[in-house]
């Protein structure tokens, strides 16, 4: 502990947070292992509705497209495109899942981990570790924009400070402002 506290190359102190066994146990639980596992739930929830109906589909020597047909006629296009947007939602859910998990295991393996080896983790691979989970909040927004088309444009308007290029047309043709609001005293035109 003298020495991770004391910088002999610069003469000062600085500060190490240093937990017991149980608080690193408590602390990673609640902050990372509780929420993955309820995230994995969630995800395999929302994985068993879609892979439900095609399941118990046909057998193996008549196509699944042909006995939808033949049950209920043609597929209902509004279902179809439903389960696409369901199934993209899935994969965006499932990237952003994984990314969190690869950049925050890291973090909190090693502060379970240090605890019970007399804390001789390196302080750089510690920080290290903490700015990989850092990094993580900093790629959402890049990760929402490049799977969610809707998130994308209007995180070019905020980028772009409301350019009207990146705005959907209107089906009516000429947009027509709903209600105004002011925001640091300059108003602003909701659509």
């Amino acid at each position: 502990i003298q020495q991770r506290q004391f910088n002999k190359a610069s003469n000062s102190t600085y500060c190490i947070f240093m937990v017991n066994k149980p608080y690193a146990i408590t602390c990673s639980v609640v902050a990372f292992y509780i929420p993955f596992l309820l995230m994995v739930l969630a995800y395999h929830r929302i994985y068993e509705p879609q892979q439900g109906p095609q399941e118990s589909g046909p057998g193996p020597q008549e196509p699944r497209q042909g006995l939808q047909e033949h049950r209920q006629g043609p597929p209902d296009q509004h279902s179809s495109h439903r389960m696409k947007t369901e199934t993209k939602a899935a994969k965006t859910l499932c990237i952003i899942m994984g990314c969190f998990c690869l950049c925050w295991a890291p973090f909190f393996v090693t502060n379970i981990v240090d605890p019970f080896i007399n804390y001789t983790v390196p302080g750089k691979l510690w920080t290290a570790f903490l700015w990989l989970g850092y990094i993580n909040s900093g790629l959402n927004p890049f990760l929402y924009a490049f799977l969610n088309k809707a998130f994308r444009r209007a995180f070019l308007i905020i980028l772009c400070c409301g350019d009207e290029r990146y705005r959907r047309p209107s089906i009516l043709g000429q947009t027509v402002p709903c209600s105004t609001t002011t925001i640091n005293g300059s108003t602003h035109v909701l659509r």
